[in-house]
């Protein structure tokens, strides 16, 4: 392994790389699998051979046996067994074990007196024996029975030479094979793991070359369902919320510096007018309440847009309490049939049942008077502004309908978007900072629900928010639904 580390290091590839790392891994793996596999190999093939050993010694025994001749009590080898095979010796030991009485090629060893002593006792033995040429021999020590009796011991040997030739050459391949493998598995290792790792190297590539000036690079993995092509997909799905985050707060940005500078641009002129030439008091009294005016209107648009930066930011927290929307509804209503007698409307309020929900009492009225507002302002003389509270199983509906202008189709996608206007009908005339239905958007869904609306052109606009309401066991009354709420709310609305 040091060698492949110091190979890998001469070839100038960095050992910190996750493709070295790998390589490195499956190598050393297949390292451990090659040297467990060799080693039962050799020792699987070592027992078979020695068993196969054995058998051929039992066989030539057995051969040997049978061809014995006995005479006056001395046994003698038969010439049939005057050939035994290459690196064989057969001995006819007496009775005792000690003293040779037959043989052809007697074993270059000495054998152990115990091992004879006990074959003469009939038992058969299996030994293994130093030559005195240095080569291992494998022995068979057995009685030789001639009609029932024991009259000596039979001595069988071969030499291992085979075995230890056959088990040397399987060493001798294995040590070769293994290296050359390793050799292959590196470079095969070194080629898949760079293919597999090449999205990777494109991703790093492309989060070179990202900005915030432009979020425009894409992978755009084609037909890849693997780990890495998922994770390519989800840095490209990661790059376009990016591309249109950063599209909106650009839009978001000039969209403000714009609102900004009307009414900056009125308080400065207005001031420069007032200080032309003397002037009364009441033409100075004008001129101090258009700038108020002006500087209330960059109030609620700095408001407005604090409220978004917060809830952006997740800074903004709800003080949640169970609330009741038909009273909550009714108190909305109440604070602003006022001004809707005074653009000669008709402000209606339906709902039978009370809905409790559980949710921030300031946001919830301000997003009632958003809507109810938008109603009122964009409704012409003599029309109706209605809001209805029902439930719904496990959800409350709040539809806010008007029969004013309307809204064309393809403005109702963008309508909860930051600064959106719709042409002429949503106007800067109106009063309107372009954040309040975004505003309402993000009350709603904070309070896990959502804001939908309906319209007809030139005849009705319907908005619907959905909320989910508490069981009858958790949910109790608010007794706090003052009027000041509204109120407040109502301070800091602002209108789409």
């Amino acid at each position: 392994m040091s060698a492949l580390l110091v190979a890998l290091h001469c070839i100038g590839m960095p050992l910190r790389t996750i493709r070295v790392r790998l390589t490195l891994w499956y190598v050393a793996l297949l390292t451990i699998i090659l040297v467990v596999f060799s080693a039962f190999l050799v020792l699987n093939l070592s027992r078979n051979l020695h068993a196969e050993l054995d058998r051929s010694l039992v066989g030539e025994a057995q051969r040997s046996m049978a061809t014995l001749d006995v005479q006056d009590g001395q046994p003698s080898l038969n010439e049939e067994t005057e050939a035994p095979g290459t690196g064989v010796a057969i001995t006819i030991y007496d009775r005792g074990g000690t003293i040779p009485m037959a043989g052809l090629r007697h074993p270059p060893f000495v054998l152990p007196a115990t091992l004879l002593a006990e074959a003469a006792q009939g038992h058969q033995l299996f030994a293994t024996a130093q030559g005195t040429d240095g080569a291992k021999w494998r022995v068979l020590a057995m009685p030789a029975v001639d009609n029932g009796q024991i009259i000596g011991v039979l001595v069988v040997a071969r030499t291992e030479q085979e075995v230890t030739t056959a088990l040397d050459q399987l060493v001798l391949l294995i040590a070769v094979a293994i290296p050359l493998t390793l050799l292959l598995a590196v470079v095969g290792g070194i080629f898949l793991a760079g293919r597999a790792l090449n999205p990777i190297a494109r991703i790093t590539r492309t989060a070179e070359h990202l900005g915030a000036e432009d979020l425009s690079y894409r992978l755009s993995f084609a037909h890849a369902d693997d780990e890495v092509g998922r994770l390519a997909a989800t840095f490209d799905r990661m790059l376009d919320r990016l591309d249109r985050a950063f599209q909106r707060q650009r839009t978001f940005t000039a969209d403000a510096s714009h609102e900004l500078r009307t009414p900056l641009a009125l308080l400065i002129s207005q001031a420069d007018l007032a200080l032309e030439r003397s002037r009364t008091a009441a033409e100075y009294r004008r001129a101090l309440s258009s700038i108020r005016d002006d500087a209330q209107a960059m109030h609620r648009l700095l408001s407005d847009l604090l409220t978004l930066a917060r809830a952006d930011a997740h800074q903004e927290e709800l003080d949640c309490e169970p609330l009741d929307l038909r009273d909550l509804a009714n108190e909305v209503v109440t604070a602003l049939d006022p001004l809707a007698r005074s653009r000669q409307l008709t402000l209606k309020f339906d709902s039978t049942d009370s809905v409790v929900v559980r949710g921030d009492q300031t946001r919830l009225a301000q997003l009632l008077v958003n809507l109810v507002d938008n109603g009122l302002k964009y409704t012409p003389a003599g029309g109706i502004v209605s809001i209805a509270v029902r439930r719904q199983g496990d959800y409350a509906h709040v539809e806010v309908t008007d029969t004013g202008v309307g809204i064309p189709p393809e403005h109702l996608p963008h309508l909860f978007e930051r600064f959106y206007r719709v042409d002429k009908a949503r106007s800067r005339a109106t009063g309107g900072t372009g954040l309040g239905l975004a505003i309402s958007r993000w009350i709603a869904e904070t309070h896990g629900g959502t804001i939908s609306v309906a319209s007809e052109p030139g005849r009705s606009s319907t908005f619907t928010v959905t909320l989910p309401v508490l069981t009858a066991s958790d949910a109790y009354q608010s007794a706090d639904t003052a009027e000041s709420t509204v109120r407040r709310a109502r301070g800091t609305n602002g209108t789409g």
